[in-house]
């Protein structure tokens, strides 16, 4: 017997293919399981989402091809739904939007060792009755852990139960290499007082679906106030989902919560796991024994039946954007995740984003309710700002004589100093001096950026590389010159003037291997680096007790891009930077080079008032309707006739407007991409 069954696909086709399930496989269909199948010869991961009737095989159409393997059990029926709102929302087909819930490849589950009560499950255990032996039994059995070959010698009824108690959150499988602590103690500092208030207001709102803003001053203890609610909510025999900006705050956040919650079962789930990695994690967490899951945005997605609780750390942040299609925002996804699961949501940031700060300022106050933390939990002081010129007397490559001079004296005082420029590679660009040529990208309008390690020049928008040419090919001038400041040219500027001193680069391109990160982690922490030269990556999250001068080199960049969001994101970037200096002992200063020490940007962040510079901000985007006062929707075409795609813009354009005619919506006319792709 042969039975239809329909399969959603992480292809662009916009509808589901149907397959044949074969009795070899051993179960029953079973609605949301996770299958591998074939399209031509290709093998692809699917979801089950319709199952027809059985039928003999010879009634079968001959072109009906077979589901290939099982890879496990349904998914939780909460995480089709969530899918279905992102394929709505996003507009993506089902298909792809199902491709996020799914493990990577065709892999199996991995055989569980032994099975375990869990914290529900302890409670449900002391309200059997004594007569009803099997259920007593099995749940004596689960106490410490039942191996492979004891569920063997289980009753048929109680085998039955198990299944029953796993569905219910009761019991849990444990697989090789992981340990499960079935009551966690957190190993939490005192709290201050402003720190068990908003325990207390976030304790208020345990059970059903809310939205916390919890803003706080860097260093004032956001992380160990959420983790108080992640410990409470795994003690309730829940789920919790933390997420996180970036892959190299990862490692550093999973040494603290170990730290602080000690024994808990944690899966990590990040885009840069090797494929085994990222699948065993994912069938760990789909199969309940990891509790907490640490992710960046694909997290989101994870495949958890017990959720209780997400918090999202610098919910600000871009990095939760997806802007490769399916397109996501993990932020808003999570909070749609927690309204359909009536569980609330924890959003950490210093800086928020403008669409929380608009959320918690005009939306029902008994979902979104706004918990500050306006003071340092030690007693370390808030680093001192300073803005000094960012041009005139220069030592080297952006690096002006008053933040050199800074670094000089904490070389003396065997402190550590991080600088910022927010561009990676050598320079920005190359031109020739003599008749203005510049590097331009083969396959998009963007300058090309010169890498000197590599002696290169790559695209930072589409990812084309060359060689650096030896002459100008304008004019054949011998001399290339480099415009503007990379991490490349900054470090080489840096290493010439302290040459005695231990200098390191964090960028994409010098952290490019999987434990580099980690590594120059516990390099700067053992004191064994003097300077640190990066991008953004280094303003998020981390702590050294000996950094305590951070300079920004290049901030006034932000200031004029065509992104309106850019000041925003400048604001946020400057203040999480500025709060990785003086977090202990040790006094921190800031200095951030900017030829408009007037602007208000800089003005806010001197007097340290981000709700001052959010509420101006909000206003003037209200002013000229633009998110969050207002839902922008972007429709993007590409072609490699460029007269195709100018006929389809006129005639979407005329469409649109005519369409919301009536409504309270505006229809931009049809624009040339700032970055167009060229034909190959």
């Amino acid at each position: 017997m042969l039975t239809r069954v329909s399969v959603e696909l992480p292809l662009a086709i916009g509808r589901s293919l149907d397959y044949a399930w074969p009795s070899e496989i051993g179960t029953s269909p079973a609605l949301y399981a996770a299958v591998e199948v074939t399209v031509g010869t290709r093998p692809h991961v699917g979801v089950v989402t319709a199952i027809g009737a059985a039928a003999p095989d010879a009634a079968q159409p001959a072109a009906l091809k077979t589901i290939r393997r099982l890879i496990c059990a349904p998914l939780p029926a909460t995480l089709i739904v969530l899918a279905q709102f992102v394929a709505d929302y996003y507009q993506v087909p089902l298909g792809m939007a199902c491709g996020l819930i799914t493990p990577m490849n065709s892999a199996p589950a991995p055989e569980p060792v032994g099975w375990r009560t869990t914290g529900s499950g302890l409670d449900h255990a002391h309200q059997i009755p004594a007569r009803h032996r099997a259920q007593r039994g099995l749940a004596d059995a689960l106490k410490d852990q039942l191996t492979p070959s004891g569920r063997m010698a289980l009753s048929a009824v109680q085998r039955r139960l198990l299944n029953e108690w796993i569905e219910q959150g009761f019991a849990q499988a444990v697989f090789a290499g992981t340990q499960h602590a079935t009551r966690v103690v957190p190993v939490l500092p005192t709290f201050t007082r402003a720190q068990q208030e908003a325990v207390l207001l976030l304790r208020a709102r345990a059970d059903v679906f809310s939205v916390s803003l919890l803003h706080g001053v860097t260093g004032s203890g956001k992380t160990e106030v959420y983790l108080d609610r992640v410990a409470a909510t795994l003690n309730a025999g829940k789920q919790v989902l933390l997420l996180v900006p970036e892959i190299n705050l990862t490692p550093q956040l999973i040494d603290r919560v170990l730290k602080a919650l000690p024994g808990v079962t944690t899966a990590v789930l990040h885009s840069k796991l090797a494929l085994g990695e990222r699948n065993r994690a994912w069938h760990s967490v789909h199969a309940g024994a990891a509790r907490l899951i640490i992710g960046t945005r694909l997290a989101v997605f994870a495949p958890a039946a017990e959720l209780g609780l997400i918090v999202i750390d610098e919910e600000h942040d871009g990095s939760y954007k997806q802007n490769e299609s399916p397109r996501y925002h993990a932020r808003d996804v999570a909070i749609v995740r927690a309204k359909q699961a009536n569980i609330p949501v924890i959003l950490a940031s210093a800086t928020p984003s403008l669409e929380t700060w608009r959320n918690v300022r005009h939306a029902r106050s008994e979902v979104y309710q706004h918990i500050v933390l306006s003071e340092r939990a030690s007693a370390a002081a808030a680093s001192s700002l300073r803005l000094v010129p960012g041009r005139g007397r220069r030592v080297k490559s952006g690096l002006s004589e008053t933040l050199s001079d800074a670094i000089k004296e904490r070389l003396l005082r065997n402190e550590q100093s991080l600088v910022l420029v927010n561009r990676r590679g050598f320079a920005a660009a190359i031109y020739c001096p003599h008749c203005g040529w510049s590097a331009p990208c083969k396959r998009c309008d963007a300058k090309l950026t010169l890498h000197q390690t590599s002696r290169s020049l790559r695209c930072h928008h589409c990812g084309f590389q060359s060689s650096v040419p030896t002459r100008c090919p304008s004019c054949g001038h011998p001399e290339l010159v480099g415009a503007g400041v990379g991490t490349q040219k900054l470090e080489a500027a840096l290493i010439e003037t302290f040459p005695e001193a231990r200098i390191a680069r964090a960028d994409t391109d010098s952290l490019s291997g999987k434990h580099a990160w980690r590594e120059l982690y516990q390099r700067i922490l053992a004191r064994e680096v003097d300077i640190v030269v990066g991008t953004q990556m280094m303003a998020k999250g981390h702590d050294f007790p000996a950094l305590t001068l951070v300079g920004v080199v290049d901030a006034d960049r932000a200031l004029f891009s065509t992104d309106f969001r850019a000041q925003e994101d400048l604001f946020a970037l400057l203040t999480q930077v500025a709060g990785r200096a003086g977090r202990h002992a040790l006094p921190g200063e800031v200095m951030v080079q900017t030829e408009f020490p007037d602007h208000a940007v800089f003005q806010a962040l001197l007097a340290n008032d981000y709700a001052g510079f959010a509420d101006r901000t909000l206003a003037s985007r209200e002013m000229f309707g633009l998110p969050p006062a207002s839902r922008m929707a972007l429709v993007r075409a590409e072609a490699k006739d460029a007269t195709a795609v100018s006929d389809f813009f006129l005639r979407a354009h005329a469409v649109l407007r005519k369409s919301l005619s009536t409504k309270d919506g505006e229809v931009f006319a049809p624009q040339p991409a700032l970055l167009a792709r060229k034909a190959d």
